[in-house]
C-alpha cells in the first residue's frame, strides 16, 4: 500500500520533483563554475569576480521581488481560474517591467564610460547594466512560470543557464589568458554570466508565448492595478532587503579588507553551497503557500516540510565545515586561500541561518504577511552599519554577518509565532485575488 501511495504522490508532483532535481543539477554546474574560476584566476582577480557576482546576485535577488510577487499573484489567479485577470496582469506588468529594467540599465551603461569604479573595469560595469535589464525581465517571466506551476520549463531553464555560464565562461577565460589577449581573463567570466542570462530570458519566452499573445489588449472589468502595485512595493522591501543581507559582505570585501579579499571571496563561494537547497524549495513553497492560502487552506505543513528538508541538507554542509574546515576548503576552492578555513566555520552557520530565513520569507510573502519587511530592513541596516564601523578584518566581517543573521532569523520566527498565536495575519496585505 505504501509504495503505491508513494508512486501516486510522485506522479502527482512529477513537475515539482523535476524542479528539485533540475535545480540541484544547475547548482552543481553553477558551483563548478565558481570552483573552476577560483583555480583559473589569480586571488586578486577572483576577488573582483566575486564582487561582480555579488552585484549580479543583488540584481537577481532584487529582481526576485518581481519574480516572487509575480508568482504569488499568478498562483492566486490560477487558483481562482480567473484567466481574464491574469491576462490583464501580464499585459500591464510586462510593460512596466520593460520600462523599469531599461532606464536604470541605460544609466549604468552610460556611467561606465563616465565615472571609473575601481577595481571593476568600465567593460565590467557596462556589462552589469546589460545584465540588469536581462535579470529583471527574466525574473518576471520566471515568476509567471513559478506561479503557474510550470516547473518543468522552470527547471530546464535553470540547467541551460548554468551550463552556458560554465562552458562559455571557462572557454573565454582560457582564451583571454593567452599572451596578447585584448582584455583581462576576468572579463571572460563576466561574459559567460551575461550569456547565461540571454539564454534564460529566451528560454522562458517559449512556454509563455501563448499567454503573452492572449494578454495583448486584454481588458478586465475590475481594476486590480493599485492592489498589485502595493503588493509589489511591499515585496520589494522584503526581497531586496534579503538580497542585501546575504550578499553585501561579499560586495564590500574588496574595499573594506583588500589584503584578505581573496580569502573572503573563497569563503563566500563555499557558503553558497549551504544556500543551494532553499532555492528550489523556496520556489515550491511560495507557489504552494499562495495557492493554498488563496483557497482558504492552511499552508503551514508546507513550511515545516521545507524547513526540515533544508535543515537536513544545508545543515549537513554547515556541520561539515565546522568539523573539517581545512579539508573542505582544500577540496572546494584549493589550497591558495590559506585564510579561508578559519573563516568558513562560523560563515557556514551564518549561511545556514540565511538559508532557513529565505523559507520564512517565501512563506510570509505567500500568505501576504508583509510586516516581515520591517524585520529584514532592520537587519540589513544593522549589517551595513556594523560592517562599515567595525569590520577591519575578515574575521570581524564574519562575526557581523553571523550575529545579524541569527538576530534577524529569531525576530522573523517571533513574528510568525505572534501572528499564529493571534490567529490573525498580522500586517497582512492580501493580493488582489486573495
Amino acid at each position: 500500500m505504501l509504495p503505491a501511495r508513494a508512486i501516486a504522490l510522485a506522479r502527482a508532483n512529477v513537475a515539482a520533483l523535476w524542479l528539485l532535481g533540475a535545480t540541484t543539477v544547475a547548482n552543481v554546474l553553477a558551483y563548478g563554475y565558481q570552483v573552476v574560476m577560483a583555480r583559473l584566476l589569480r586571488p586578486e582577480d577572483y576577488a573582483i569576480l566575486t564582487a561582480f557576482f555579488a552585484m549580479l546576485i543583488l540584481e537577481q535577488l532584487g529582481g526576485q521581488v518581481v519574480q516572487s510577487a509575480t508568482a504569488k499573484l499568478a498562483a492566486q489567479y490560477r487558483a481562482h481560474r480567473d484567466e481574464a485577470a491574469l491576462h490583464v496582469f501580464v499585459r500591464r506588468w510586462m510593460r512596466r517591467i520593460l520600462v523599469a529594467a531599461g532606464l536604470p540599465a541605460a544609466a549604468v551603461i552610460l556611467l561606465a564610460f563616465l565615472v571609473p569604479i575601481p577595481p571593476l573595469s568600465p567593460f565590467a560595469v557596462a556589462l552589469l547594466g546589460a545584465t540588469l535589464f536581462l535579470a529583471i525581465v527574466l525574473t518576471f517571466t520566471l515568476g509567471l512560470l513559478q506561479g503557474l506551476a510550470r516547473f518543468g520549463w522552470f527547471g530546464t531553464v535553470f540547467i541551460a543557464m548554468a551550463l552556458v555560464r560554465l562552458v562559455v565562461g571557462v572557454a573565454l577565460v582560457l582564451l583571454l589568458s593567452a599572451p596578447g589577449a585584448p582584455m583581462s581573463p576576468v572579463n571572460g567570466a563576466f561574459l559567460g554570466a551575461a550569456a547565461a542570462l540571454v539564454v534564460g530570458t529566451l528560454g522562458t519566452l517559449v512556454p509563455l508565448a501563448p499567454l503573452l499573445r492572449a494578454a495583448r489588449g486584454a481588458m478586465h472589468e475590475h481594476d486590480l492595478g493599485r492592489a498589485e502595485t502595493r503588493f509589489f512595493v511591499l515585496a520589494a522591501v522584503i526581497f531586496m532587503g534579503y538580497a542585501a543581507l546575504t550578499f553585501v559582505d561579499g560586495l564590500l570585501s574588496p574595499w573594506l579588507i583588500p589584503s584578505e579579499a581573496g580569502d573572503y571571496a573563497a569563503t563566500v563561494t563555499m557558503g553558497k553551497i549551504v544556500l543551494f537547497a532553499p532555492i528550489a524549495v523556496g520556489f515550491l513553497l511560495l507557489e504552494r503557500t499562495s495557492r493554498t492560502h488563496a483557497l482558504g487552506g492552511d499552508p503551514d505543513r508546507y513550511l515545516f516540510l521545507a524547513l526540515g528538508f533544508v535543515l537536513a541538507t544545508s545543515g549537513a554542509v554547515a556541520a561539515a565545515y565546522l568539523v573539517a574546515p581545512a579539508l573542505f576548503t582544500s577540496l572546494i576552492v584549493g589550497t591558495q586561500y590559506a585564510g579561508a578555513p578559519a573563516l568558513i566555520r562560523l560563515y557556514g552557520v551564518a549561511a545556514l541561518s540565511n538559508a532557513l530565513l529565505s523559507l520564512w520569507i517565501a512563506y510570509f510573502v505567500g500568505r501576504g504577511w508583509m510586516r516581515v519587511g520591517a524585520v529584514i530592513a532592520a537587519g540589513v541596516t544593522a549589517e551595513l552599519v556594523l560592517l562599515l564601523a567595525v569590520a577591519r578584518d575578515a574575521a570581524a566581517m564574519v562575526q557581523v554577518v553571523l550575529w545579524v543573521s541569527l538576530a534577524t532569523h529569531a525576530a522573523t520566527v517571533a513574528l510568525y509565532a505572534i501572528a499564529r498565536w493571534r490567529r490573525v495575519p498580522a500586517g497582512s496585505v492580501r493580493g488582489p485575488a486573495s
